[in-house]
């Protein structure tokens, strides 16, 4: 078969950075935990986020992520935890030698808030950035893992804020988080979600029947 060559791609609109692509994934994963999405579709953003942090960590000694999975086990058990612990992630993504299995589907939605916090933090440790949707993130993380997430000194506080009912939700706390996003608690919130998605918002502007399939590599 004759190899065929892709002509001159069209200048980019923008180029991402590493530390951009994180916070692409972990600002969606937390705005689909928010609204209820698909918690498979949530979990893929979310261990994406973590293999990028874990991969940059590694590139730079003198940065330490504040959680790493694998550091927790011995070294008998490190294989073993890395392939549970990526299963779902490598199950939605590859169908090359498992294509007749099944996925395990354990609590997924609580797994879930469980690393993003985790991913946040380590963010934040190799960064240095802590952006609104990040700490509505955390704040969600802590809400459902306040034994891994709030400090000794911080419990008090904590205990106070949620003991309005015994039977206070995280469906019940995500709504009156997302009422604090319009309000001066996270100013930041919507423009950084407007941010996000400026890559899609000329695709919407496109008049219809105006389309054509791109073709020897332009504009994709």
């Amino acid at each position: 078969m004759k190899k065929v060559e892709l002509g001159p791609r069209d200048p980019p609109r923008r180029r991402l950075t590493k530390q951009q692509a994180v916070r692409h994934l972990i600002h969606a994963a937390v705005r689909m935990v928010m609204a209820g999405e698909d918690p498979f579709a949530t979990h893929l953003l979310i261990q994406s986020a973590d293999k990028l942090l874990s991969d940059l960590a590694k590139l730079d000694p003198a940065k330490q992520l504040v959680m790493d999975w694998t550091q927790r086990a011995r070294p008998e058990y490190k294989d073993a935890l890395i392939k549970l612990f990526r299963e779902t992630y490598n199950f939605l993504k590859h169908a090359d030698r498992d294509h007749d299995q099944t996925l395990h589907v354990g609590d997924i939605g609580t797994s879930n808030v469980l690393q993003l916090g985790v991913c946040i933090l380590n963010y934040q440790r190799l960064f240095s950035e802590w952006t609104d949707h990040m700490r509505v993130g955390f704040a969600i993380a802590r809400f459902v893992f306040p034994d891994g997430f709030v400090s000794e000194d911080e419990r008090p506080a904590f205990e106070h804020a949620v003991s309005r009912s015994s039977a206070y939700t995280v469906r019940e706390f995500i709504s009156d988080i997302q009422g604090l996003t319009t309000t001066g608690r996270f100013p930041n919130f919507r423009s950084e979600h407007a941010d996000d998605l400026r890559d899609v918002s000329p695709f919407f502007e496109r008049l219809a029947g105006k389309l054509s399939f791109p073709k020897d590599g332009a504009d994709v």
